[in-house]
Protein backbone atom coordinates (compact mmCIF):
# COMPACT_ATOMS: atom_id res chain seq x y z
CA UNK A 1 0.00 0.00 0.00
CA UNK A 2 1.79 3.37 -1.19
CA UNK A 3 2.74 5.61 1.74
CA UNK A 4 -0.75 8.05 2.24
CA UNK A 5 1.33 11.23 1.79
CA UNK A 6 3.01 10.43 -1.31
CA UNK A 7 0.75 11.55 -3.93
CA UNK A 8 1.10 15.04 -2.12
CA UNK A 9 4.71 15.03 -2.18
CA UNK A 10 5.07 13.70 -5.70
CA UNK A 11 2.81 16.60 -6.94
CA UNK A 12 4.70 19.00 -4.67
CA UNK A 13 7.93 17.56 -5.83
CA UNK A 14 6.44 18.44 -9.77
CA UNK A 15 5.01 22.31 -8.42
CA UNK A 16 8.41 23.21 -7.35
CA UNK A 17 10.05 22.35 -10.40
CA UNK A 18 7.61 23.94 -12.88
CA UNK A 19 7.55 27.42 -11.00
CA UNK A 20 11.27 27.29 -11.25
CA UNK A 21 11.27 26.67 -14.64
CA UNK A 22 9.60 29.87 -15.60
CA UNK A 23 11.94 32.28 -14.07
CA UNK A 24 15.10 29.61 -14.16
CA UNK A 25 15.56 28.34 -17.97
CA UNK A 26 12.43 28.46 -20.04
CA UNK A 27 14.20 30.40 -22.16
CA UNK A 28 17.43 29.59 -21.97
CA UNK A 29 18.69 33.24 -21.24
CA UNK A 30 19.08 32.82 -17.35
CA UNK A 31 21.46 29.58 -18.04
CA UNK A 32 23.27 31.44 -20.16
CA UNK A 33 24.23 34.76 -18.59
CA UNK A 34 24.51 32.64 -14.75
CA UNK A 35 26.69 30.12 -15.87
CA UNK A 36 27.82 29.59 -19.45
CA UNK A 37 29.41 32.89 -19.66
CA UNK A 38 31.71 31.51 -16.92
CA UNK A 39 32.65 28.56 -19.11
CA UNK A 40 32.28 25.01 -19.28
CA UNK A 41 33.37 23.45 -15.87
CA UNK A 42 32.69 26.92 -13.50
CA UNK A 43 29.47 26.80 -14.97
CA UNK A 44 28.76 23.24 -14.23
CA UNK A 45 29.68 23.38 -10.83
CA UNK A 46 27.45 26.74 -10.65
CA UNK A 47 24.69 25.06 -11.61
CA UNK A 48 25.37 21.89 -8.89
CA UNK A 49 25.70 24.81 -6.61
CA UNK A 50 22.68 26.34 -7.02
CA UNK A 51 20.64 23.44 -7.29
CA UNK A 52 22.03 22.31 -3.99
CA UNK A 53 21.35 26.07 -2.08
CA UNK A 54 18.05 25.91 -3.43
CA UNK A 55 17.33 22.44 -2.29
CA UNK A 56 18.21 24.02 1.35
CA UNK A 57 16.01 27.11 0.60
CA UNK A 58 13.26 25.29 -0.67
CA UNK A 59 13.41 22.31 2.62
CA UNK A 60 12.95 25.37 4.45
CA UNK A 61 10.31 27.30 3.19
CA UNK A 62 7.84 24.18 2.86
CA UNK A 63 8.63 23.07 6.44
CA UNK A 64 8.22 26.68 8.06
CA UNK A 65 5.45 26.96 9.80
CA UNK A 66 5.73 30.98 9.95
CA UNK A 67 5.31 33.95 7.24
CA UNK A 68 8.59 34.08 4.76
CA UNK A 69 9.37 37.32 5.17
CA UNK A 70 9.04 37.47 9.18
CA UNK A 71 11.60 35.16 9.63
CA UNK A 72 13.95 37.51 9.20
CA UNK A 73 13.06 40.03 11.96
CA UNK A 74 10.51 42.84 12.18
CA UNK A 75 12.73 45.50 10.73
CA UNK A 76 14.08 43.18 7.46
CA UNK A 77 10.65 41.31 7.29
CA UNK A 78 9.38 44.86 6.39
CA UNK A 79 11.95 46.07 4.00
CA UNK A 80 11.01 42.67 2.24
CA UNK A 81 7.79 42.50 2.10
CA UNK A 82 7.43 46.16 1.08
CA UNK A 83 9.97 45.54 -1.78
CA UNK A 84 8.02 42.33 -2.70
CA UNK A 85 5.40 43.48 -4.67
CA UNK A 86 7.65 45.37 -7.09
CA UNK A 87 10.14 42.89 -7.60
CA UNK A 88 7.76 40.09 -8.53
CA UNK A 89 5.92 42.97 -11.08
CA UNK A 90 9.74 42.78 -12.46
CA UNK A 91 9.79 39.07 -12.71
CA UNK A 92 6.53 39.15 -14.20
CA UNK A 93 7.55 41.72 -16.82
CA UNK A 94 10.26 39.49 -17.51
CA UNK A 95 7.52 36.52 -18.26
CA UNK A 96 5.61 38.44 -20.79
CA UNK A 97 8.91 39.37 -22.22
CA UNK A 98 10.34 35.59 -22.78
CA UNK A 99 7.07 34.84 -24.11
CA UNK A 100 7.33 37.24 -26.88
CA UNK A 101 11.46 36.21 -27.14
CA UNK A 102 9.88 32.49 -27.32
CA UNK A 103 7.41 33.23 -29.89
CA UNK A 104 9.77 34.97 -32.38
CA UNK A 105 12.77 32.94 -32.02
CA UNK A 106 10.68 29.45 -32.35
CA UNK A 107 8.08 30.79 -35.05
CA UNK A 108 9.28 34.03 -36.63
CA UNK A 109 6.41 35.84 -35.31
CA UNK A 110 6.23 39.66 -33.90
CA UNK A 111 7.39 39.21 -30.06
CA UNK A 112 4.37 41.42 -30.00
CA UNK A 113 1.80 38.23 -30.59
CA UNK A 114 3.69 36.21 -27.35
CA UNK A 115 3.62 38.72 -25.12
CA UNK A 116 -0.05 39.67 -25.43
CA UNK A 117 -1.15 35.63 -25.23
CA UNK A 118 1.04 35.24 -22.03
CA UNK A 119 -0.98 38.22 -20.92
CA UNK A 120 -4.46 37.25 -21.84
CA UNK A 121 -3.61 33.31 -20.34
CA UNK A 122 -2.44 34.72 -17.11
CA UNK A 123 -5.76 37.21 -16.79
CA UNK A 124 -7.82 34.54 -17.59
CA UNK A 125 -6.38 32.59 -14.47
CA UNK A 126 -6.19 34.84 -12.10
CA UNK A 127 -9.38 36.33 -12.71
CA UNK A 128 -10.44 31.94 -12.64
CA UNK A 129 -8.83 31.32 -9.15
CA UNK A 130 -5.73 29.42 -8.47
CA UNK A 131 -7.11 26.94 -5.69
CA UNK A 132 -5.95 24.05 -7.76
CA UNK A 133 -2.28 25.56 -8.82
CA UNK A 134 -0.57 23.17 -7.00
CA UNK A 135 -1.98 20.14 -9.11
CA UNK A 136 -1.57 21.94 -12.41
CA UNK A 137 2.03 22.98 -11.58
CA UNK A 138 2.87 19.25 -10.31
CA UNK A 139 1.71 17.44 -13.32
CA UNK A 140 3.61 20.21 -15.94
CA UNK A 141 6.91 20.05 -14.20
CA UNK A 142 8.08 16.98 -14.52
CA UNK A 143 7.18 16.91 -18.12
CA UNK A 144 8.74 20.20 -19.18
CA UNK A 145 12.07 18.77 -17.20
CA UNK A 146 11.53 15.66 -19.45
CA UNK A 147 11.44 17.45 -22.80
CA UNK A 148 14.39 19.80 -21.79
CA UNK A 149 16.60 17.26 -20.54
CA UNK A 150 15.94 15.19 -24.26
CA UNK A 151 17.05 18.36 -26.37
CA UNK A 152 19.76 18.62 -24.07
CA UNK A 153 21.09 14.80 -24.18
CA UNK A 154 20.26 14.87 -27.68
CA UNK A 155 22.87 17.74 -28.47
CA UNK A 156 25.85 16.41 -25.97
CA UNK A 157 25.62 13.47 -27.95
CA UNK A 158 25.51 14.66 -31.53
CA UNK A 159 27.48 17.91 -31.73
CA UNK A 160 31.03 18.60 -31.13
CA UNK A 161 32.84 20.16 -28.23
CA UNK A 162 32.73 24.09 -28.86
CA UNK A 163 33.76 26.74 -26.43
CA UNK A 164 30.86 29.02 -26.00
CA UNK A 165 30.51 33.08 -27.13
CA UNK A 166 30.91 35.64 -24.44
CA UNK A 167 26.87 36.55 -23.85
CA UNK A 168 26.24 40.20 -24.93
CA UNK A 169 25.55 41.55 -21.28
CA UNK A 170 28.11 41.37 -18.63
CA UNK A 171 28.22 38.89 -15.86
CA UNK A 172 25.88 39.17 -13.38
CA UNK A 173 28.83 38.19 -10.83
CA UNK A 174 32.26 38.74 -10.39
CA UNK A 175 32.62 34.58 -10.05
CA UNK A 176 31.03 31.79 -11.00
CA UNK A 177 29.87 30.86 -7.32
CA UNK A 178 28.75 33.96 -6.70
CA UNK A 179 26.15 34.15 -9.81
CA UNK A 180 25.27 30.72 -8.43
CA UNK A 181 24.43 32.16 -4.65
CA UNK A 182 22.45 35.36 -6.79
CA UNK A 183 20.22 32.89 -9.20
CA UNK A 184 19.06 30.65 -6.38
CA UNK A 185 18.75 33.85 -4.05
CA UNK A 186 15.95 35.41 -6.87
CA UNK A 187 14.73 32.07 -7.68
CA UNK A 188 14.18 31.56 -4.08
CA UNK A 189 12.09 35.11 -3.53
CA UNK A 190 9.21 34.40 -6.81
CA UNK A 191 8.98 31.26 -4.62
CA UNK A 192 8.76 31.64 -1.19
CA UNK A 193 4.58 33.08 -1.13
CA UNK A 194 3.80 29.45 -2.95
CA UNK A 195 6.27 27.39 -0.71
CA UNK A 196 4.85 28.62 2.36
CA UNK A 197 1.06 28.37 1.03
CA UNK A 198 1.72 24.87 -0.03
CA UNK A 199 4.22 23.79 2.81
CA UNK A 200 1.48 24.79 5.12
CA UNK A 201 -0.32 21.37 3.23
CA UNK A 202 2.06 19.08 4.02
CA UNK A 203 3.97 17.41 6.69
CA UNK A 204 7.10 18.46 7.32
CA UNK A 205 8.54 15.40 6.14
CA UNK A 206 6.91 15.01 2.94
CA UNK A 207 7.34 19.18 2.37
CA UNK A 208 11.39 17.81 2.82
CA UNK A 209 11.26 14.67 0.60
CA UNK A 210 9.65 17.31 -2.31
CA UNK A 211 12.24 20.21 -2.44
CA UNK A 212 14.54 17.77 -2.76
CA UNK A 213 12.97 15.88 -5.30
CA UNK A 214 12.04 18.96 -7.00
CA UNK A 215 15.21 20.94 -6.97
CA UNK A 216 17.04 17.72 -7.63
CA UNK A 217 15.11 16.94 -11.32
CA UNK A 218 15.54 21.02 -11.65
CA UNK A 219 19.25 21.16 -11.07
CA UNK A 220 20.01 17.90 -13.61
CA UNK A 221 17.96 19.85 -16.31
CA UNK A 222 20.26 22.81 -15.52
CA UNK A 223 23.00 21.13 -15.74
CA UNK A 224 22.78 19.80 -18.58
CA UNK A 225 21.23 22.55 -20.60
CA UNK A 226 24.33 24.56 -19.64
CA UNK A 227 26.69 21.53 -21.12
CA UNK A 228 24.59 21.76 -24.37
CA UNK A 229 24.88 25.39 -24.46
CA UNK A 230 28.86 24.90 -24.67
CA UNK A 231 28.26 22.64 -27.58
CA UNK A 232 26.40 25.53 -29.48
CA UNK A 233 28.42 28.73 -29.59
CA UNK A 234 25.81 29.98 -32.00
CA UNK A 235 22.82 29.44 -29.76
CA UNK A 236 24.06 32.43 -27.34
CA UNK A 237 23.68 34.95 -30.21
CA UNK A 238 19.64 34.07 -29.80
CA UNK A 239 16.66 35.54 -27.70
CA UNK A 240 16.01 32.41 -26.59
CA UNK A 241 19.21 29.80 -27.06
CA UNK A 242 16.50 27.30 -25.52
CA UNK A 243 14.38 27.20 -28.85
CA UNK A 244 17.56 27.10 -30.89
CA UNK A 245 19.42 24.80 -29.26
CA UNK A 246 16.26 22.34 -29.99
CA UNK A 247 15.88 24.12 -33.68
CA UNK A 248 19.54 23.30 -34.11
CA UNK A 249 19.27 19.19 -32.98
CA UNK A 250 15.79 19.00 -34.64
CA UNK A 251 13.93 21.64 -36.61
CA UNK A 252 10.87 20.25 -36.93
CA UNK A 253 10.60 19.50 -32.88
CA UNK A 254 10.53 23.66 -32.89
CA UNK A 255 6.62 23.54 -32.90
CA UNK A 256 6.49 21.05 -29.94
CA UNK A 257 9.73 22.87 -28.05
CA UNK A 258 7.97 26.64 -27.76
CA UNK A 259 4.37 25.54 -26.62
CA UNK A 260 6.15 23.21 -23.95
CA UNK A 261 8.51 26.27 -22.86
CA UNK A 262 5.63 28.89 -23.22
CA UNK A 263 4.31 26.53 -20.54
CA UNK A 264 7.12 26.60 -18.41
CA UNK A 265 6.83 30.63 -18.36
CA UNK A 266 3.22 30.50 -17.46
CA UNK A 267 3.44 28.26 -14.69
CA UNK A 268 5.27 31.03 -12.71
CA UNK A 269 3.85 33.97 -14.30
CA UNK A 270 0.58 33.37 -13.01
CA UNK A 271 1.46 33.03 -9.74
CA UNK A 272 3.64 35.94 -10.18
CA UNK A 273 0.30 38.27 -11.47
CA UNK A 274 -1.87 36.68 -8.50
CA UNK A 275 0.92 37.52 -5.44
CA UNK A 276 1.53 41.46 -6.80
CA UNK A 277 -2.42 41.76 -6.69
CA UNK A 278 -2.88 40.38 -3.42
CA UNK A 279 0.19 42.22 -1.98
CA UNK A 280 -1.01 46.01 -3.18
CA UNK A 281 -3.09 47.82 -0.86
CA UNK A 282 -6.69 47.92 -1.79
CA UNK A 283 -9.78 45.93 -2.13
CA UNK A 284 -9.14 41.93 -0.06
CA UNK A 285 -9.13 39.39 -2.41
CA UNK A 286 -8.63 39.07 -6.68
CA UNK A 287 -10.06 42.99 -7.36
CA UNK A 288 -10.45 42.63 -11.44
CA UNK A 289 -9.54 46.05 -11.74
CA UNK A 290 -6.78 45.41 -10.15
CA UNK A 291 -5.75 42.32 -11.80
CA UNK A 292 -6.54 44.14 -14.83
CA UNK A 293 -4.51 47.32 -14.26
CA UNK A 294 -1.08 44.97 -13.24
CA UNK A 295 -1.57 42.72 -16.04
CA UNK A 296 -1.94 45.49 -18.76
CA UNK A 297 1.19 47.58 -16.87
CA UNK A 298 3.36 44.47 -17.35
CA UNK A 299 2.25 44.38 -20.78
CA UNK A 300 3.41 47.74 -21.21
CA UNK A 301 6.55 47.23 -19.50
CA UNK A 302 7.73 44.12 -21.61
CA UNK A 303 8.62 45.70 -24.59
CA UNK A 304 11.68 46.38 -23.33
CA UNK A 305 14.75 43.88 -25.13
CA UNK A 306 13.88 40.62 -22.93
CA UNK A 307 17.99 39.74 -22.18
CA UNK A 308 18.23 43.10 -21.47
CA UNK A 309 15.25 43.17 -18.39
CA UNK A 310 16.60 39.65 -17.25
CA UNK A 311 20.37 41.04 -17.07
CA UNK A 312 19.29 43.78 -14.78
CA UNK A 313 16.21 42.28 -12.70
CA UNK A 314 16.89 39.02 -11.32
CA UNK A 315 20.61 40.04 -9.89
CA UNK A 316 18.67 42.69 -7.97
CA UNK A 317 16.33 40.16 -6.75
CA UNK A 318 18.82 37.56 -5.89
CA UNK A 319 20.18 39.58 -3.58
CA UNK A 320 17.22 40.17 -1.95
CA UNK A 321 16.55 36.08 -1.99
CA UNK A 322 19.92 35.77 0.11
CA UNK A 323 18.69 37.92 2.66
CA UNK A 324 15.78 36.19 3.17
CA UNK A 325 17.10 32.51 3.01
CA UNK A 326 20.30 33.78 5.89
CA UNK A 327 17.18 35.10 7.73
CA UNK A 328 15.20 31.60 7.76
CA UNK A 329 18.44 29.78 8.47
CA UNK A 330 19.25 32.15 11.05
CA UNK A 331 16.14 32.19 12.52
CA UNK A 332 15.48 28.21 12.38
CA UNK A 333 19.02 28.01 13.73
CA UNK A 334 18.74 30.58 16.93
CA UNK A 335 15.15 31.27 17.49
CA UNK A 336 11.96 29.50 18.40
CA UNK A 337 9.64 29.26 15.82
CA UNK A 338 7.25 32.39 14.79
CA UNK A 339 3.58 31.33 15.09
CA UNK A 340 2.38 35.35 14.00
CA UNK A 341 4.34 37.15 11.43
CA UNK A 342 5.34 40.98 11.87
CA UNK A 343 2.23 43.04 10.82
CA UNK A 344 3.54 44.34 7.24
CA UNK A 345 3.93 41.08 6.01
CA UNK A 346 0.72 39.46 4.03
CA UNK A 347 -0.05 35.46 4.36
CA UNK A 348 1.15 33.51 2.10
CA UNK A 349 -1.31 31.14 1.99
CA UNK A 350 -4.06 33.90 1.09
CA UNK A 351 -1.82 35.17 -1.97
CA UNK A 352 -3.02 31.55 -3.63
CA UNK A 353 -6.51 30.73 -2.40
CA UNK A 354 -8.96 32.39 -4.03
CA UNK A 355 -11.76 34.20 -2.34
CA UNK A 356 -14.27 31.64 -2.58
CA UNK A 357 -11.94 28.77 -1.34
CA UNK A 358 -11.25 30.29 1.55
CA UNK A 359 -15.21 30.12 2.43
CA UNK A 360 -15.38 26.90 0.62
CA UNK A 361 -12.30 25.31 2.89
CA UNK A 362 -11.24 23.87 -0.71
CA UNK A 363 -7.47 23.26 -0.38
CA UNK A 364 -4.22 24.29 -2.79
Amino acid sequence: MPHPHKPGTIAAAGAVIACLIGAGFASGQEVLQFFTVYGRERGAMGGVLASVLLGVGTALLLTGRQNAFSCCGPLAGRLLAGASPLLLFGVYTVMLAGAGALVQTGFGLPALLGRAGMLVVTLVTVLAGLGRMTDILGRAGPLIVAFVLAAALGTLLTAPPAEPLAAAADPPARSWWMAALVYAGYNLFLLAPFLQAMGSRLPARSGIIAAWLGCGGFGAALVLLHLAFCRMPTALADTAPAVALVADLWPRAVAAAVPVLLAGGYTTAAPLLFSVCEALPGKEGRGRWKVLLVGLAGFAASGAPFGQLVAALYPLIGWFGLALTAGAVVARLVGPPVDKPCSACYDARQNFTPSESKKDGASL
